[in-house]
Parts: C-alpha cells; sequence; structure tokens
C-alpha cells in the first residue's frame, strides 16, 4: 500500500479515537463494546477506557511518523520489546 494511504487511515483512527475521548469526557461515559463505564459508578473502568483510547492514538502517531519516513517501523519495536 502507499504510505500517503497508510498515513491517511490511522489519522482516521486516531481522530476517531480522540472524538471518542472527548465524548466520554464531556458525558461522563465511556462504552466499550456491550460495556458502559459511568465515571461515578466505575471510575476504574472508565479510566482503561480512556487510556486504550490514549494507547491507540499513540500507535497511530507512531504509524503516521513512520509512514512519513520519520521513525523506524512501530510493529518490529513492539516485536522486539514483547517478543
Amino acid at each position: 500500500m502507499p504510505q500517503w494511504f497508510i498515513a491517511t487511515v490511522f489519522g482516521l483512527l486516531a481522530l476517531a479515537a480522540v472524538w471518542g475521548i472527548y465524548r466520554s469526557l464531556s458525558s461522563g461515559v465511556a462504552n466499550d463494546g456491550i460495556y458502559r463505564f459511568d465515571v461515578d459508578k466505575n471510575p476504574l473502568g472508565f479510566a482503561l477506557v480512556i487510556a486504550s483510547r490514549i494507547l491507540i492514538i499513540a500507535f497511530a502517531v507512531a504509524v503516521i511518523l513512520h509512514a512519513l519516513g520519520l521513525i523506524g517501523d512501530p510493529v518490529s519495536m513492539l516485536r522486539s520489546l514483547f517478543g
């Protein structure tokens, strides 16, 4: 695939995650699939959903930077870190 296409797809993924974080923080409710985490009733679950979305944004930014040729491959970095 062309590098611009990869950067665009992961940019859209990052924007969706940012929108999800904004919506969750403004309403106090985070939906994660079939689960619903209210910040007042289950703050740990709410925080984990927000943290997972932040990790998605970080990975998307790393893939975009790789597509632009600014850093190495983030997938191989994760493989060497955990493999």
